[in-house]
């Protein structure tokens, strides 16, 4: 990520305000408190659960899917926090509207051509359900 990109929190990045109550543990759900808390983290200080998280809520994508994609490119079936693949999936997921993927074509392509590289090495995962799970997040990504 950029030097001065990467010292900015999302909501910095996407002039983005909590207009609710802000929410707390014992008021809110654990998910709710989690996306409230890390908008207000700098990039550079999240961690790869935290960017699986944030993907998964569809939030400030432009700077979040270059971050993912050079994580995968180390180990595509890298696990970020519940599974390996999680990363990838969080990305074959996304579900935006308007949708991601059309306004970003040239991203969708290296992605697909990073999954068919590496698709071989699927067998380095180890449960078959997971393995599965990856292929049908894949499938329907296309």
């Amino acid at each position: 990520m950029k030097g001065s990109i990467s010292n900015k929190s999302i909501s910095e990045l996407g002039s983005w305000k909590w207009k609710d109550e802000i929410p707390t543990r014992e008021t809110h759900s654990g998910t709710q408190c989690r996306f409230y808390e890390l908008h207000n983290v700098p990039l550079s200080e999240l961690d790869l659960s935290d960017i699986r998280f944030l993907i998964g809520q569809n939030t400030e994508l432009e700077y979040l899917v270059p971050y993912a994609f050079s994580k995968l490119n180390e180990n595509i079936f890298i696990e970020a926090e519940y599974y390996s693949g999680d990363l990838l999936c969080a990305l074959f997921l996304i579900n935006d509207e308007p949708n991601y993927w059309q306004t970003h074509e040239e991203e969708k392509q290296e992605i697909i051509e990073l999954y068919q590289e590496q698709k071989s090495n699927l067998g380095s995962v180890e449960d078959q359900e997971i393995i599965q799970k990856i292929k049908n997040a894949y499938k329907e990504f296309l």
